[in-house]
This record gives C-alpha cells, sequence and structure tokens, in this order.
C-alpha cells in the first residue's frame, strides 16, 4: 500500500514503530561485538606484519652476510 505524501510524491509506508529495550540492548551488543572483533583483527594484522617484517630483515641479514645478495 502506498500512502501519498504531500507535493505529489509516493513512498512506501514506513511503521510508527518504537523498537523493544530488547532490540536495543541487542543491536548495541552486536554494534560493540563487531567493533571489538575489527579492532582485533586488525591488531593481529599489525603483529603479524611486523614478525614478517623481522623475519625479511633476519634472511637479508643471513643473505648479505654468505654474500649471496647482489
Amino acid at each position: 500500500m502506498l500512502r501519498k505524501i504531500p507535493f505529489g510524491g509516493s513512498m512506501p509506508y514506513i511503521p510508527q514503530t518504537v523498537p523493544t529495550d530488547f532490540q536495543i540492548v541487542f543491536g548495541f551488543l552486536s554494534i560493540a561485538l563487531l567493533l571489538l572483533a575489527t579492532w582485533l583483527f586488525f591488531d593481529w594484522m599489525e603483529r603479524y606484519a611486523e614478525k614478517k617484517k623481522r623475519e625479511i630483515e633476519e634472511e637479508l641479514e643471513e643473505l648479505e652476510e654468505t654474500g649471496e645478495v647482489y
């Protein structure tokens, strides 16, 4: 059912309901968990990148010591 709005436009009916306390808490917790997961993922990626950088530097030093770097 489409309701007419002033000035000739039409848009679908949007129910005027108020979210329950459970829906508000659930939505807040969902957003909080999503932000926490994102933060943990980027923290882990940063530590992983630092570890790989150290490994590459160590390998490069070994290659320089043996003279295999051109």
